[in-house]
């Protein structure tokens, strides 16, 4: 076991040598600050404010035994800091809701000092409310936007929101014990993408949507198969966002849970209902990964296209252009396609980056899926865009965390430490994909892996051959190392696996999501859908590299067809892990065997797999690599394979996408066939019968495979 940490190198921590509070803020052009304390969460102006005092870059502040007695130890602090600079000087005589010091709303630095507007700390544990629940009037519960005035550089510029602000919220709590896992690679785990509320929602429990109900269903997880579970971002956000914000891409700050997921409501202790889900998990030997979101943030924004009407929530009052990426006029940047960019090229972005990692890692986070990491290669400290892999955070990630004691593994490197994961593009800019581009201690979300999968089944002319063989070798015209390959059918980010096979274009009550993905109803012939799918989860298993599914896929969820359920908190999302139909129930029978086999089975864990891998055409004749006109030959429906071989074990595998039946010959091998399984049919037996013959049938838009030992 390991003892959770939770102090970090700014924000609010107790000195347990001392017994003093300490606040620490880092701001590169903030000249004064005031930390105001509160000793409720609303409607109350603050206890008492102290003065912090700035060295360089960072202001400091602290509340001694004596101060902190009168408020309590045992009870949370509420705290919150008014910010001075360049655009609103600081003046003694100063009150909230002045405009002494006065001088514009945004100056030529980007600047967006204003005192009147509270801060919540970027390094706060916990916040205490949101925005959306206090909305624009004193006592209202308007959605977030638009009615967020009060919070906003608009017309209500001057007046003092203090006492309706969110806190930033303290409470010091004791340390836990973390459960180790097993010390696998990642390419040894099933990752199972999933929401974290959607999970439990259909399930019998008082705690259902929360991180103790996450917990609760560890066992279940287990027996889907997964051995990591990958959430959607935990962050904390706020869900009115934009109309909805659901799955949570709007992170408001990154060392806080999202709030709204503990059972338990009580202030500061959020962060303990996480750590014993996070035990619970490992306790089933499930590591936890956290998909975070570094590359915005869900503060920023420009209103009406007036660029001095925008949000000030915290990193804007503290470090605008510090924490954000803005243009001469003071708009943001946003290649994200969500109203701004964070500027990770600067030191404070830099800084909340490793510290918010190193900050969840103590807590027993075990991975972490970066949001459009392309953004983390940015070295453009201005509106443009610089992605460069050997100048910017990502290229020293790992030695920064490794400087504080922590270890980060390479996707096929077993050991006590915690692995990365990129999505390697970003929604706009120049050079915004970066598929195969991430240091060798990322592994990267492979979306030709997934096209491709998705390719053999719902496109209509003949499959590609060099495609296939990309996809099975582990696409090595990208990486050097298959195993940095996270291959996947479907994500949170697209149809779910039953609708890509249901629908040919996404619903109309979508909002948003792409025109484009590759995705068939088969004229609504049942039977092709079925075969389909199984088609696609053994080719995701047969693919070398790393596996994920989400876990809604292993039990056929739909969504109607919707491919972008970003804003929905329903019945859309929420997974109904008892499937309803014969066909479903088969299907995920199907899926959990294949995920089985793919866990369990050796062989796909080796570099000899993909390595010593050959191909083979219908009469049983090698294809070599360099025989171009067979891999450029889309006339051909059919390819076969024998993986490299592990302790004397390897596979075969037939793959026919055609209309029509094809005999093929099996390589002549000196050891013997076992067929585990033929698409044409729901069974999977991965220890099956032996098969003497040296020709096989196989169905049209079929895949057979069979185990050599």
């Amino acid at each position: 076991m390991t003892l959770t940490t939770s102090n970090t190198r700014f924000g609010a921590n107790f000195n347990h040598e001392t017994g003093f509070i300490e606040f620490s803020l880092f701001s590169s052009t903030g000249t004064a600050a005031l930390l105001c304390v509160f000793d409720e969460p609303k409607n109350k102006d603050a206890l008492f404010t102290v003065k912090m005092e700035k060295t360089d870059t960072v202001f400091k502040a602290s509340l001694n035994p004596d101060e902190i007695g009168r408020l309590g130890l045992e009870k949370p602090l509420y705290y919150g800091y008014r910010v001075f600079g360049p655009n609103y000087q600081y003046s003694e005589s100063w009150t909230p809701g002045s405009r002494e010091g006065f001088v514009s709303k945004l100056d030529c630095a980007n600047n967006r000092f204003n005192p009147n507007k509270l801060a919540y700390d970027p390094y706060t544990k916990e916040l205490s409310h949101l925005h959306s629940d206090v909305g624009a009037a004193p006592c209202g519960n308007a959605d977030v936007s638009p009615n967020l005035q009060l919070f906003r550089s608009g017309e209500r510029y001057f007046e003092d929101n203090g006492r309706l602000a969110p806190k930033s919220v303290f409470k010091h709590n004791p340390e836990t014990e973390i459960v180790k896992t097993s010390t696998r690679a990642l390419k040894d785990e099933i990752i199972g993408e999933v929401h974290l509320k959607s999970l439990t929602m259909f399930q019998d429990s008082v705690f259902k949507g929360t991180f103790k109900a996450a917990g609760e269903f560890a066992a279940n997880l287990k027996a889907l198969g997964v051995t990591m579970v990958e959430f959607l971002p935990l962050h904390e956000f706020d869900n009115k966002e934009d109309g909805g914000n659901y799955w949570g891409y709007m992170p408001l700050c990154y060392f806080a849970p999202h709030k709204k997921y503990s059972f338990n409501k009580n202030d500061g202790e959020a962060i303990l209902e996480f750590r014993e889900m996070v035990n619970a998990l490992h306790r089933e030997d499930i590591k936890v990964c956290l998909d975070v979101v570094y590359n915005h943030t869900g503060e920023a924004r420009v209103y009406n296209g007036n660029s001095e009407d925008v949000n000030l929530f915290s990193y804007a009052l503290i470090d605008n252009a510090g924490y954000y990426k803005t243009d001469v006029n003071g708009f943001y940047a946003a290649c994200s396609g969500c109203h701004n960019d964070s500027n990770t090229a600067r030191e404070g972005f830099k800084n909340i980056i490793v510290d918010s990692l190193e900050y969840w890692i103590r807590q027993g986070v075990d991975a972490f899926r970066f949001d459009l990491a392309v953004s983390l290669m940015d070295t453009d400290i201005g509106a443009g865009v610089n992605y460069d892999k050997n100048k910017s955070i990502v290229a020293v990630l790992k030695k920064r965390l490794e400087e504080r004691g922590i270890k980060v593994n390479n996707p096929d490197e077993a050991g006590d430490g915690v692995n990365l994961i990129a999505e390697p593009w970003t929604c706009s800019g120049h050079n915004a994909y970066q598929l195969g581009n991430f240091p060798e201690f990322f592994a990267e979300w492979n979306d030709i892996s997934r096209n491709t999968i998705r390719a053999f089944s719902v496109r209509p002319w003949s499959l590609d051959p060099l495609a296939l063989r990309y996809l099975l070798e582990g696409t090595p015209h990208k990486f050097e190392n298959p195993f940095k390959s996270i291959n996947y059918i479907s994500c949170h980010d697209g149809f779910t696996l039953y609708d890509l096979n249901s629908y040919d274009k996404k619903s109309e009550n979508t909002c948003g999501g792409s025109d484009w993905e590759l995705c068939s109803s088969y004229n609504g012939d049942s039977e092709r859908r079925a075969r389909e799918i199984r088609n696609q989860i053994l080719l995701l298993a047969l693919s070398a590299g790393c596996f994920m599914v989400q876990v809604d896929d292993i039990v056929l969820h739909s969504k109607g067809g919707n491919n972008n359920s970003y804003n929905l908190d329903s019945a859309v999302n929420y997974v109904d892990f008892m499937p309803k139909s014969p066909e479903k129930q088969k299907l995920s029978e199907f899926i959990k065997a294949v995920i089985a086999f793919r866990r369990d089975f050796n062989v796909f864990k080796s570099e000899n797999y993909a390595k010593d891998m050959d191909f083979f055409d219908k009469d049983g004749r090698v294809v070599k690599a360099e025989n171009t006109g067979y891999w450029t030959n889309t006339g051909i429906d059919f390819i076969s394979f024998v993986s490299g071989e592990t302790a004397g074990k390897s596979v075969f595998a037939a793959l026919n996408k055609g209309d029509r039946e094809i005999d093929f010959i099996l390589p002549e091998i000196d050891k013997k066939y076992y067929k585990a399984a033929d698409t044409k049919y729901f069974s999977f037996i991965p220890e099956g019968a032996e098969y003497s013959q040296n020709t096989c049938k196989i169905a049209p838009h079929s895949i057979i495979l069979m185990l050599i030992k």
